[in-house]
């Protein structure tokens, strides 16, 4: 057979069959890659607002605790400042610090612990702070300060367990008053040796009642005079079943021998962290002061 009737043979049967399936499951595998591609392009569209949504809420979470313990303390009079926050997680909680200038020059010290972790605790932490930040003009009495933030915030969650203890703390320059109330929060301590400032009754956390019953107690500053408010991250730092404790605390500020707020903030700082071996089990809000 010559070879130009080899090329007018007909192709052997079959062959265009076989060569229209594998164009058909090529245009198959194509659709099918198409599918998965786009999908993927959904997840991947998908994974991205997540995390711009999670950017964003950390943002937020930030500023609120920026917020709640700000690095930057005001000036007041007759008293010398400092304050530290140390986290016991990236999650934001519900401690905060309050320095406000109240009626006739007075000052207003407030330190608060909501109770529980995460934005809800950050942000009721930040509603009762903003609550005192607010009143603080009006009173120099720690209770009437104390029964408006319970007021404030009874009025806008109500009764319950999500509770909030707090230490307030009025000093008024002119007389060299200190005045002091707790709605279930730990006593002030004095710096020179780490006592505790006592009042006739300690009132009950705030959120829990329309009234936290607490009594203020008060005092005339003669002399030189150091305070520690602080939350119970402080005392509750724990190492093999063991708590730092109030007897920690008072050790140590015994050892300063009437440090400034910045030494004992630091000193404390340092010590409770070294205790815990750097693991703190809950957060911990500290502010000092001196009045000259």
């Amino acid at each position: 057979m010559t070879e130009e009737s080899d090329k007018n043979e007909p192709e052997a049967p079959g062959t265009q069959a076989d060569a229209g399936t594998r164009e058909h499951r090529q245009e198959i595998l194509i659709a099918r890659l198409r599918h998965e591609a786009n999908l993927r392009g959904e997840e991947v569209a998908g994974l991205r607002k997540r995390l711009a949504t999670a950017e964003h809420e950390v943002a937020d979470l930030r500023a609120i605790r920026d917020a709640l313990t700000p690095p930057q303390l005001p000036e007041r009079p007759g008293l010398e400042l400092a304050a530290a926050f140390l986290p016991a997680a990236e999650q934001v909680s519900g401690d905060f610090y309050l320095v406000a200038q109240g009626p006739q020059d007075s000052t207003v010290l407030v330190v608060g612990d909501v109770v529980g972790h995460g934005v809800q605790a950050a942000r009721r932490a930040a509603f009762v702070r903003t609550t005192f930040a607010a009143t603080a003009p009006f009173s120099d009495d720690p209770c009437q300060l104390l029964n408006w933030a319970n007021t404030a915030l009874v009025e806008r969650a109500g009764t319950g367990s999500d509770f909030v203890t707090a230490a307030c703390l009025t000093y008024l320059p002119s007389e060299r008053l200190l005045r002091f109330a707790y709605a279930g929060h730990p006593p002030v301590l004095r710096l020179e040796e780490g006592t505790e400032l006592a009042t006739p009754r300690q009132g009950t956390p705030l959120g829990l009642g329309v009234d936290p019953g607490g009594m203020e107690g008060s005092m005339h500053c003669t002399g030189r005079t150091g305070l520690l408010l602080y939350t119970d991250g402080l005392t509750e730092a724990r190492r093999e079943g063991q708590l730092f404790g109030i007897e920690g605390v008072s050790a140590v500020l015994a050892e300063l021998r009437d440090p400034s707020p910045a030494e004992a903030i630091a000193v404390l700082r340092t010590r409770v962290a070294e205790f815990a071996y750097g693991n703190l089990t809950d957060d911990l809000c500290m502010l000092a002061a001196r009045i000259a």
